[in-house]
């Protein structure tokens, strides 16, 4: 019965793929390694609240929709009446069919996987050491109290833990290197970590790269920070606009730095000679009292005017021509 409902199922699961590759320009995906199934509905309920949808299933039923649709759908194929609607073959979801290994998932969306990598990777649960499990970090017993009772030494003697007892209880002396990052979890060491209490693992979905329009963004790209990008570009800008301005270039850096200093210093003119232009109407800046009239100077000619202080350059608003 169960084999039937799944074959029932498959025409649907079909379409709604084929679908979904239609719809949307990004495809993320995710490593389950561990995954257990309330995580994968958590996550899958967060994501549709973001509108991203998780999909998953067998990667032969995802291979064999990813080849259909990489192609011009011919007249003869199954589903035809209900997949023609979907338009013209996408071959650029080719590069998609390597991602299409191990234990996977699929996230359709539209929006950018930088936004929702750390929605997909934050929900995480403790979980035991199993045995067969790869370690993905060291897992160290710190020295103290074990909560059990003398009768067990031999176990710890056996795991060449260094213990004591102490008030009624086995006590570990000092760090105890359980297991090291990449390490297989064996017998012991799993019964060990049980017998403490101890869920030294944390797991959840982890973003493995993303189909974005044609092309693949890989673990590490996905992994950048824009925020991080964005603070570097500016600051390499303001770099070239310094070396610019200093050595003279005009290029687009420097230039809207050359024509607010140029008109800084036209409208400083204005303003001293009275020639007062548009713009500087338009500006905030204070016109300044007229200059004296020569004929007033040379009521006094034995008298040598005192020197004029110079006047500071005024930073005009810019008025928006420059914004």
């Amino acid at each position: 019965m169960g084999k039937k409902e799944t074959k029932d199922k498959k025409p649907a699961q079909f379409k709604k793929i084929y679908e979904l590759l239609s719809k949307y320009s990004q495809v993320i995906i995710v490593g389950l390694a561990n995954v257990g199934s309330k995580q994968v509905q958590d996550i899958r309920r967060i994501l549709a609240k973001r509108n991203a949808l998780l999909v998953i299933g067998k990667n032969t039923l995802f291979k064999k929709v990813l080849a259909t649709r990489v192609q011009d759908l011919p007249e003869g194929h199954e589903y035809y009446e209900d997949l023609k609607k979907f338009g013209a073959a996408i071959k650029e979801l080719d590069v998609l069919k390597n991602q299409v290994a191990g234990k996977v998932g699929f996230v359709f969306t539209d929006t950018p996987v930088f936004d929702l990598k750390s929605v997909i990777e934050e929900n995480k649960v403790e979980t035991p050491a199993r045995v067969g499990a790869v370690a993905p970090i060291d897992v160290v017993i710190p020295p103290g109290p074990t909560g059990m009772d003398p009768a067990s030494i031999q176990f710890f003697h056996a795991l060449q833990i260094p213990t004591k007892i102490e008030k009624g209880q086995i006590q570990i002396t000092k760090d105890f290197v359980v297991l090291k990052t990449g390490q297989k979890v064996g017998q012991s060491q799993a019964v060990l970590l049980q017998k403490l209490g101890k869920k030294p693992f944390l797991y959840g979905m982890e973003v493995l790269a993303c189909y974005d329009n044609g092309s693949i963004l890989n673990k590490q790209q996905v992994s950048v920070n824009l925020n991080d990008v964005l603070a570097k570009f500016q600051k390499n800008v303001t770099n070239i606009s310094a070396i610019s301005l200093a050595n003279g270039w005009v290029n687009e850096s420097s230039a809207p730095h050359l024509l607010a200093n140029a008109f800084k210093d036209l409208a400083a003119i204005g303003l001293q000679s009275g020639f007062i232009f548009d713009q500087i109407k338009q500006s905030n800046a204070p016109a300044t009292t007229k200059a004296p009239v020569a004929a007033k100077v040379e009521d006094k000619p034995a008298q040598q005017a005192p020197a004029k202080a110079e006047e500071p350059e005024e930073d005009v608003d810019m008025g928006g021509l420059f914004d």
